[in-house]
């Protein structure tokens, strides 16, 4: 038998360590813009060349002339060189989208490489780049089995969803059926009352369209249910806890809208063709700088891939501000739609007790009870 003493075997576990070192791409971000400050870093991976592994940034300067390509050692961080070129001609289009939205983003690489790694259950990234996804500015993280792809908004952090062909997803409805659902359901309650939300729906009657809408001068809500082309259902009710908030906020300040529900519909069709909505939410948010009021609508592209459009509702119909998010798919219970049930929704389903509010009856019973309290207590945060 052979003997190795504690010297020997020391060593060779101590050359074993550095064999298998990587100074990761936290550090090697860092070196990338480091050795080239005039550059603008869109990517890096790690890549074997010349028999050793590397990182190798990809940077540009600002008007695209210049292609920059910082290599490291992955082990001991050593500059290897920098590889200098001109863009190729057929990236410039995309790389000259991805320059002029930048300025949004709010991640930097470091931060959406440990979001994408808890999506992807996995950490043997490859590369990490910019990319214009569904009209989102976001990271591209590729793992080593050359499949997985994780694609981070750099606004949000939220993850993009990419669903298959055979995928369970949300139920949508096309456009064009939506904006009908809205016409019909304005129509049966008549002048004076405006749609402000407006969902897709499977339920055991088929496709339902439900339509949620206020009186511009009582103050009260509708929702109306929209059938095979036709309004089946009308319930009138006084709004309760936040939604008398929301409503306020809608009487406040539905003069300054611009763009309707139907028009921004039509602006998500013409962003994303073909697309199915989930649902389109009215959205004032109040900022420092004045109160912005936008059209949220939840979509699924034609190659299905999940996204959040907001239209600009103070602009007129085909003009305006228009971006999209990473989605945030909500909560039942979740009834101030902060993203997590908690105390604060339970009393909003609490002083709706026995009362008749759909947006509050969770399991469509015709009442808000305790039907509603279970779905609600079984996503507690």
């Amino acid at each position: 038998m052979r003997t190795v003493s504690i010297f020997t075997l020391t060593s060779l576990l101590a050359t074993a360590s550095i064999a298998s070192a990587d100074i990761g791409f936290a550090k090697a971000i860092s070196l990338c813009r480091g050795a080239v400050p005039q550059g603008t870093l869109l990517g890096i991976e790690q890549r074997e060349r010349n028999n050793v592994w590397v990182y190798q940034g990809d940077m540009y300067d600002a008007a695209l002339t210049t292609n920059w390509g910082p290599r490291f050692n992955r082990e001991t961080g050593a500059a290897l060189g920098v590889d200098v070129d001109t863009p190729d001609e057929k990236n410039l289009p995309n790389l000259e989208a991805i320059f002029a939205r930048l300025s949004e983003a709010v991640l930097d690489f470091s931060d959406a490489l440990p979001i994408a790694n808890e999506a992807a259950g996995r950490e043997d990234v490859m590369k990490i780049a910019f990319d214009l996804e569904a009209g989102i500015l976001a990271f591209q993280v590729e793992y080593f089995d050359e499949v997985t792809k994780i694609y981070v908004d750099s606004v949000t952090g939220g993850v993009i969803p990419h669903h298959g062909a055979g995928d369970d997803v949300e139920t949508t409805a096309s456009t064009t059926s939506l904006q009908a659902g809205v016409a019909l359901a304005e129509a049966a309650l008549g002048a004076g009352w405006n749609s402000f939300k407006v969902e897709a729906e499977q339920e055991d009657a088929g496709a339902v369209v439900q339509v949620l809408l206020f009186n511009i001068k009582s103050g009260m809500l509708a929702a109306a249910d929209v059938v095979g082309g036709a309004v089946t259902t009308v319930t009138e009710f006084e709004p309760i806890g936040t939604q008398a908030e929301e409503v306020a906020a809608l009487q406040a300040n539905w003069a300054d809208v611009q763009t309707g529900l139907s028009a921004a519909l039509a602006a998500a069709e013409a962003a994303y063709p073909a697309c199915g909505v989930n649902e389109v939410e009215f959205e004032v948010e109040t900022e420092k700088t004045g109160t912005e009021l936008f059209w949220k609508i939840g979509l699924v592209t034609a190659d299905l891939i999940e996204v959040d459009f907001f239209v600009d509702a103070t602009a007129a119909s085909g003009g305006g501000l228009r971006f999209a998010t990473a989605p945030i798919n909500g909560i039942v219970g979740d009834v101030d739609g902060d993203g997590v049930v908690t105390a604060f929704d339970l009393s909003q389903l609490l002083g709706a007790w026995g009362a008749i509010n759909p947006p509050m009856d969770l399991d469509h019973s015709g009442q808000v009870d305790a039907g509603d309290m279970s779905l609600l207590l079984a996503n507690w945060r």
